[in-house]
């Protein structure tokens, strides 16, 4: 994992980065801004053991190393960038140290405080979607035992206030709601420093699933939130969720969309002939396991979707689909 890091503003506020390892292949950044009379905390890890640990840790060695001595007790609010467990699942443990104020945007607010429901609706829309994209019965059962790993253990925690695209929030950080890689995700603006969550990330493509699932996602809405990203001025640097800090915002963004261009003139190649997203997404990415599976379907089924709803797929199988009651649909080049 890479070091602590500081950061200054333009204003002369210091943010400090640090990365926890939230899973065993994923390491999230925290984020801790300091205006000089508040502490705000952004994001809180998955709530993992480790994860918990590196938090702990990253308070300490901002202390150690840049002589600024805090803790968990000292945080005066929260923001949560996105209703993704890595962004959010601390919260529980975080509520050991601090009763501060917890905020996050309106269509995610369900995901941290109604939490059981949530997995609950999610897990019956994904069944669904695996089984119209032509997944087996038994690869099903473990694709959806691998979902609902990590999600059981979080308990529902109250949100005090909501982010709002347009309204300044605590320390008068600005916000951008970014829908795309998750209903309720934001960008918040730090000054001449743009927190950019998952929006935006130094090295991938962040993941992508299908509006079928879930509300508020989907290729057309990310890319929406990318071109509003694109149109800002005044950043000089970008801090993600993930990975490294970005220096050009636009350019990795162009990048991005470059990206699932491409991967949509694949989608576009496979389907010269009649195929599930199941099919499509084992063409698309070969051979993976455990997580990625799911993870590969999603960003498939996220393409086909959106090339289905411009016209340019289309359903090869229409007297399958109007004759059963939970169809395998196959797409083809319309």
């Amino acid at each position: 994992m890479k070091p602590l890091q500081r950061f200054q503003t333009g204003a002369g506020r210091i943010i400090y980065s640090f990365p926890v390892q939230s899973f065993p292949t994923l390491v999230n950044n925290i984020y801790v801004i300091d205006d000089g009379e508040q502490l705000i905390l952004v994001d809180s890890g998955s709530g993992m053991e480790r994860a918990n640990a590196d938090l702990l840790a990253g308070f300490a060695a901002i202390g150690e190393q840049f002589g600024r001595p805090m803790s968990l007790a000292d945080i005066g609010a929260i923001l949560i960038t996105h209703g993704h467990i890595d962004h959010f699942g601390g919260l529980p443990f975080i509520r050991r140290y601090t009763d501060a104020p917890i905020g996050v945007h309106i269509l995610d607010r369900r995901v941290l405080s109604n939490h059981e429901e949530r997995v609950v609706f999610s897990y019956r829309r994904l069944e669904t979607f695996l089984e119209g994209a032509g997944v087996s019965a038994e690869q099903r059962e473990v694709l959806m035992s691998v979902y609902l790993f990590a999600k059981t253990y979080y308990r529902s925690t109250p949100v005090q206030f909501l982010l709002e695209e347009g309204q300044p929030t605590v320390g008068g950080i600005g916000v951008y709601h970014t829908p795309g890689h998750c209903p309720g995700q934001v960008c918040l603006h730090v000054d001449d420093v743009l927190l950019t969550a998952d929006h935006v990330l130094s090295r991938i493509t962040p993941h992508q699933a299908p509006e079928s699932i879930t509300h508020d996602m989907g290729l057309g809405h990310y890319f929406d939130s990318l071109d509003k990203i694109e149109r800002l001025t005044g950043f000089g640097l970008g801090l993600g969720g993930h990975e490294d800090p970005i220096e050009d915002i636009p350019a990795r963004i162009r990048a991005i969309r470059a990206a699932h261009d491409e991967r949509l003139c694949k989608v576009m190649e496979i389907c010269r002939e009649p195929k599930s997203i199941a099919a499509i997404s084992r063409d698309l990415f070969g051979n993976v396991d455990s997580y990625h599976v799911l993870l590969a379907l999603e960003e498939t089924g996220a393409h086909v979707e959106h090339l289905h709803q411009r016209g340019e797929l289309v359903a090869a199988n229409l007297e399958e689909i109007e004759r059963t009651s939970r169809p395998v649909v196959r797409y083809v080049r319309g």
